[in-house]
Formats: C-alpha cells, sequence, structure tokens
C-alpha cells in the first residue's frame, strides 16, 4: 500500500506512485499538513522522495505514526486485502480505457472521508474528454439500494452537468450477471443469438436513475435492453382463432435503458475500442441494433395482424354447411320424412280398417308329385280297362 495514498486536497484523488512518475516530483512532500490519508486505515502519510536525481530511492508513502523507514498499517490484513483487490479491479479498467482513449484524461477518485473505512464500492474512475465528463463504477460486492443511492446523489453533486454515469459489471461474476437463457433476434433480416439476463434489484435502481448498466468481458461490452412479455389486443376485422391463437403472444423492447418492469434484459456486444469514436463515450452501435430490434418489432406486428385479417375474411367467404335431419328410430327414408313432418292441429287421423288377408294358396303335396312305382295288378287293371 506503499505505492498510494488519498490526496484529501484533491479532492479524494488517488495517487498512484506506480503509474504516475511526475507525481514525486509535482507534489509537495513529506507531512503536507495531513495532505495523505492512507485507502485502508485512514491514517496520515508522509511522501518520501529521492533527494537528488542520482538516488536509487524510490518514491513512496509511509505511516506518519511509524519510524522512518517503515510501512506498517494497522488496518487488519483482509481489510487490505479487499482495498488492493478493488483498487487493482480499477487500475486494469483504467489500462484498458487508455489503450481505446489515449488522449482522455482518467484518475481514481473517492470521497476523502471514506479513507480507512470498508467501503461498499471502490473508487471511482473519471474520464475526462474535452468538455465531456464519464464516471465509471466497477462493482466487486453486492450492491445495496442505500449504497447506490449514496454513489449517484454524490456524483450528481461534483458532476452536475455533461456527466454520464456508467456501473460497468464483470460478465463472469455470479453476483453480478444472471444469466436466463437467449433470444433470437433479426435486427438487419439475419438471425443473430443475444443472451438474456435477469437483473439485480440494484441494477433495476439504477437503469430508472437513468445510469448506464452494462458487462465487461474482455475488451467487450455487453449493453442491455428491456424485452417486455405482450399479447395483442385483437381489432375490428381480426380472427386470432386456430393456428394464430399462438401468434398473439411476442415481445417488445424498451432501449436505451430498460424500462422498469421489463421481464428479463438482453445484452448487445459492444467492443470497447468503438468508444473512442465518439467524445461523448455513446455505444452508438449498440444503440443502432437496439433502434433496428424497435423497427423489426414493429415489422413483425404488421405482419401477424395481417395474416390474423385474412383469416377473418378466408372465414367470412366459407360456405354455409347444410342442416343435418333431425335423428328417428326407423331407417327408412320415406318414413324419416313422415315422421319428422308436424301433425295437422285440427283434427286426428282416422284409424286405419284392418285389411283381409288373403286367402291362403295350397301347394301340392309332396307325396302327389312323386313318381308312381311299376306293379303287375296296375299294369293289368290298365289293360282291362281298355
Amino acid at each position: 500500500m506503499g505505492q498510494f495514498a488519498v490526496d484529501v486536497a484533491g479532492h479524494g484523488r488517488i495517487i498512484d506512485l506506480r503509474h504516475d512518475a511526475d507525481a514525486s516530483a509535482r507534489l509537495p512532500h513529506g507531512r503536507a499538513g495531513g495532505r495523505y490519508r492512507c485507502l485502508a486505515c485512514g491514517h496520515r502519510l508522509i511522501l518520501q522522495r529521492p533527494s537528488n536525481p542520482a538516488s536509487s530511492f524510490t518514491s513512496r508513502f509511509r505511516h506518519d505514526t511509524v519510524s522512518c523507514g517503515a510501512d506498517h498499517c494497522p488496518a487488519p490484513a483482509q481489510h487490505q486485502a479487499d482495498v488492493q483487490g478493488d483498487l487493482t479491479t480499477m487500475l486494469t479498467l483504467r489500462d484498458q480505457l487508455l489503450r481505446v482513449l489515449p488522449h482522455a484524461s482518467l484518475s481514481l477518485r473517492i470521497d476523502a472521508a471514506l479513507a480507512g473505512q470498508r467501503w461498499d464500492i471502490p473508487p471511482a474512475l473519471i474520464v475526462r474528454r474535452g468538455e465531456h465528463v464519464v464516471v465509471l463504477e466497477r462493482p466487486r460486492r453486492l450492491l445495496t439500494p442505500a449504497a447506490v443511492t449514496r454513489r449517484l446523489t454524490q456524483t450528481r453533486t461534483q458532476h452536475p452537468t455533461l456527466t454520464a454515469h456508467w456501473w460497468v459489471f464483470d460478465r463472469d461474476d455470479p453476483l453480478h450477471c444472471d444469466i436466463a437463457g437467449t433470444v433470437n433476434v433479426q435486427p438487419y433480416g439475419k438471425t443473430i443469438t443475444h443472451t438474456k439476463v435477469r437483473p439485480t434489484q440494484a441494477q433495476r435502481q439504477l437503469a430508472a436513475a437513468g445510469a448506464t448498466v452494462c458487462w465487461l468481458t474482455d475488451d467487450t461490452l455487453l449493453l442491455p435492453y428491456g424485452g417486455h412479455q405482450r399479447t395483442y389486443t385483437p381489432q375490428a376485422g381480426e380472427d386470432w382463432s386456430g393456428n394464430l391463437a399462438s401468434w398473439k403472444r411476442d415481445w417488445t423492447i424498451s432501449h436505451p435503458q430498460p424500462a422498469d418492469g421489463a421481464t428479463w434484459w438482453g445484452i448487445v456486444p459492444q467492443p470497447l475500442p468503438a468508444l473512442g469514436k465518439h467524445s461523448d463515450f455513446r455505444p452508438a452501435g449498440a444503440h443502432a441494433i437496439m433502434s433496428a430490434l424497435e423497427r423489426a418489432e414493429h415489422g413483425r406486428e404488421r405482419h401477424r395482424r395481417g395474416l390474423a385479417r385474412e383469416h377473418a375474411q378466408q372465414h367470412q367467404d366459407a360456405p354455409a354447411q347444410p342442416a343435418l335431419p333431425a335423428a328417428t328410430l326407423t331407417d327408412n327414408p320415406a318414413d324419416t320424412a313422415t315422421a319428422s313432418a308436424p301433425l295437422p292441429a285440427t283434427a286426428a287421423e282416422p284409424p286405419r280398417q284392418p285389411v283381409p288377408a288373403a286367402p291362403p294358396q295350397h301347394a301340392s303335396s309332396p307325396r302327389s308329385q312323386q313318381p308312381r312305382r311299376f306293379t303287375w295288378r296296375s299294369f293289368l287293371f290298365r289293360r282291362r280297362l281298355r
């Protein structure tokens, strides 16, 4: 920690002797009226620098309460490790931005009153490009609504105009990135896949306050838009029955910041070097994709409603089906027609007279139809008759 200190006179600017070679020559050395404070314990520090240019002594900060040459910080080891981890995270981000914003001024700042305390949010990275100021946060721990409110208020107070407030989360940190699947979109007629995330309460709070929420992975920023589930309200002349019933369900986009109440957030990749093309740190490429998604959404709705109108027209032009006859207890078509016809209400049908049965036809006896057997008696009897 001997290379870092909070400059109370510099509005909480963090001095990094490793990367700011001119700091030891530019800043007053010694106690400097209590100007330098330790980030871990908050005690006053002494800036020591070489006595002459030929000296091999390295500039450093030491605690005012211990003997010369010692750097014994009284803060607990775990607290010192947390502070060191926050500084490393922010300095890594600063180095990444220096490569894509070579003419920008970047510095780490923190409320000087927080020196020595356990902070919820690491020091902010301030980026100045001309008249534009961008404040970047890089949270490492779970955020609370109170901590978010304090930092938002502090930033608005210190930088009231021309300021964009960015909160850059780690894509691989499960505390701040809850993956919720993917969604296939067609911003320019070609299908691409976007990752969906479930935003945390703090991320929703930041988006509602107008801050830019994004995630960083390697040299790529991931900027979110809101996904809202919706069901089309049928309009006059539309028929959504049958196969079109499922087409009523769709989603709508909210951007460039997700609106409150979004079911999920989709994320659009934006190469980090592309931020250098605009002085106001605006991710123009990601915003263009979001606008294209909104146009595709309107086109999708027009197409589906057109199908619903065609479906309704088809139902109107279909011929009417003939009515089926009522069910009866007979299989004879004539009897069916008679049974279905109503009886006259004036008189009842007269009773029918019974038809006399025809006399039975006597069929010849089966015995008479059989051939006669030859006998001599019958033969002689027929001879006598002749």
